[in-house]
């Protein structure tokens, strides 16, 4: 049977890596009967390889009937194209982290809407879903709040961001999971560990094309992967200080972070340490440890108490903002940022100096001619 598969995050669990694989190897998913669509036109504001954004995408729109109405055109016009390609192929994938999350509250009847599609038009849908320890992935979202800069999320202290993780964050993954069960049934859920460890073949390019049903060969390539680099602890909090003041560009913000991630690897040798102490790891896991054995159960087919996640908590300090280490980081930071500019500074200079040495030789020649002309 045709099947649609959507692949819906979480975020942080190498989505972006998955997506970049699908949209690089276009031929060898073909050639197995695969389709991953460019769907950039329909969404022209988000980045090419986000090729299930539509499903989800929010329209800046202050009446909700008039937004709710963008909504749905958008949906309308990206599910035609996706029953149209069905005519050239058996499965498509589509992709976007952000459906994860949307369909708390805004997009909740996208499953209905997808289940509809898929009966009118004979196919069948398919939610892949990757799964992060739930301390993990907060520590991991908090650090690429930080480390992305821009919004009010960044400057945010890590005790303020913790408190404000609501329900919509959905990390009773159990509960979410079923939500979509609800409608879908439990059988079209397609439930990975986000662990190395865990993943089929070794790699989450492997695990995923195991999730759809392929299996990773010589025909497909896997490009140099861009190593998403972490600040943490003193480097993570200079980034988060740095993001409240004004008038810093993106160039500037670069720039920065390039400096932080060179003092990194020296800061977290000096004071390796968590932003979780041991005891609040364990109340996280001990929280979800339910809901966690329930997926292993249900959605993995393991055994009753099985835990989905290794429990092992590493036993290091809580991060402290007035450690004895961060004086020495940020005085660090403030002598490899001078290097680098004086780095930049004498290739500017050097090419400054080849650029005149041009041009006294370009008006040489300049006088020269004038001299042969008269």
């Amino acid at each position: 049977m045709k099947t649609l598969y959507v692949h819906i995050g979480t975020p942080k669990t190498a989505t972006k890596a998955i997506q970049n694989f699908c949209w690089e190897n276009p031929g060898a998913l073909e050639k197995y009967g695969y389709c991953y669509p460019d769907f950039h036109e329909l969404c022209p504001w988000c980045t090419k390889v986000k090729n299930g954004h539509f499903l989800v995408n929010p329209f800046a729109i202050e009446d909700k009937e008039e937004r709710q109405r963008a909504e749905q055109e958008l949906y309308r016009m990206g599910m035609d194209r996706v029953i149209a390609l069905f005519c050239d192929c058996d499965n498509i994938i589509l992709s976007d982290e952000g459906i994860y999350r949307d369909t708390y509250k805004r997009r909740r009847s996208l499953w209905r809407e997808l289940k509809e599609d898929g009966e009118r038009h004979g196919f069948q849908v398919k939610i892949i879903v990757y799964l992060r320890r739930q301390d993990d992935w907060l520590v991991s979202v908090w650090n690429q709040n930080v480390k992305q800069g821009g919004e009010s999320v960044s400057r945010r202290t890590w005790e303020e961001f913790v408190a404000q993780q609501g329900e919509e964050r959905q990390l009773d993954y159990f509960k979410k999971l079923e939500s979509i069960a609800e409608v879908l049934g439990g059988d079209h859920i397609i439930v990975r560990r986000y662990e190395p460890n865990s993943f089929y073949g070794g790699t989450i390019y492997d695990d995923f094309l195991y999730s759809v049903g392929l299996k990773l060969t010589e025909k497909f390539e896997i490009s140099k992967e861009e190593r998403n680099l972490s600040l943490t602890g003193n480097t993570q909090e200079i980034m988060r200080i740095i993001n409240g003041v004004s008038r810093l560009d993106e160039d500037d913000m670069n720039f920065i972070r390039n400096i932080l991630h060179k003092d990194e690897q020296i800061s977290k040798e000096a004071y390796p340490s968590c932003l979780f102490s041991v005891r609040e790891r364990k109340k996280i896991l001990n929280t979800y440890r339910r809901s966690n054995r329930l997926v292993a159960g249900k959605y993995l087919g393991e055994p009753a108490g099985s835990d989905l996640f290794p429990e092992t908590v590493p036993d290091v300090p809580k991060w402290r903002p007035d450690n004895p280490y961060m004086q020495q980081d940020v005085i660090r930071f403030a002598a490899l940022g001078m290097a680098k500019l004086k780095e930049e500074n004498k290739m500017l200079r050097s090419n400054y100096k080849k650029l005149r040495r041009e041009l006294d030789e370009l008006s040489q020649l300049v006088q020269q001619s004038a001299k042969f002309c008269q």
